[in-house]
């Protein structure tokens, strides 16, 4: 009798730990979907070149520099504050004269931010 209230016991433990883990699995991957930044509502669309006659610089000489101090060396360049919420992610900054662009960003980023960096290499300040 006693032998069988412990198989029991087991069991019952078993079932109650394997739901738990599931429902931190569940809760854990519901977690994972939340999304606080979104891209600038520039970068939702499809890209579409700028005609040559429109460009800041048709073919720029481009520079890319990887900083420790990106997020800070951005925020000098444009301006933009970094706050709980939001901060530089990449800038870009042009010598028409010299048709030369640099392109900043932290040691980490996204190809999105390289992208659009690049982009205001060409066009300037697209969204400004």
């Amino acid at each position: 009798m006693f032998l069988l209230d412990m198989e029991y016991a087991s069991q019952t433990l078993h079932r109650f730990v394997g739901r738990g883990l599931l429902f931190c699995g569940v809760f854990l991957l519901a977690a994972c979907e939340t999304t606080t930044i979104r891209p600038p509502q520039v970068d939702m669309a499809r890209f579409v070149p700028a005609p040559e006659s429109q460009r800041v610089i048709v073919q720029p000489k481009l520079k890319y520099l990887v900083r420790q101090d990106g997020y800070e060396y951005c925020a000098r360049i444009t301006g933009i504050k970094i706050t709980p919420t939001s901060r530089p992610m990449a800038c870009a900054f042009w010598n028409v004269r010299r048709k030369e662009c640099t392109i900043v960003t932290p040691l980490v980023t996204g190809y999105n931010y390289v992208g659009h960096e690049l982009r205001h290499c060409f066009e300037g300040a697209f969204h400004d």
